[in-house]
């Protein structure tokens, strides 16, 4: 059983290295994804449940040099199909985009 937990905690690692994204686990079921979108940083809010990985919504962006994030529908096409590819490259999964 080991292994396969090392297994995972691998392919996570190497699929966040490959995005240049980082997870940082707050408390109880919250944290947030750091992530690059072209030439500046986004850090998207989730909350875990038991049918995903991360559920995430528009109200939980923002920038992180503090801009407040409006974003076209061609940037969150571009963000959702991001996050899905690098969840999806970790073995995780990811739904959301609410409101």
């Amino acid at each position: 059983m080991g292994r396969f937990v090392y297994r995972d905690r691998l392919r996570a690692a190497r699929a966040d290295r490959q995005f240049h994204c980082s997870v940082k686990r707050g408390p109880g079921s919250t944290g947030h994804i750091h992530m690059p979108v072209g030439t500046r940083d986004l850090v998207v809010y989730y909350e875990s449940s038991p049918t995903a990985d991360f559920v995430v919504s528009r109200r939980g962006m923002k920038w992180v040099s503090g801009d407040p994030v409006e974003l076209t529908d061609k940037d969150l096409e571009l963000i959702s199909a991001t996050l899905s590819a690098w969840a999806r490259a970790r073995g995780s999964t990811v739904v959301g985009f609410d409101a």
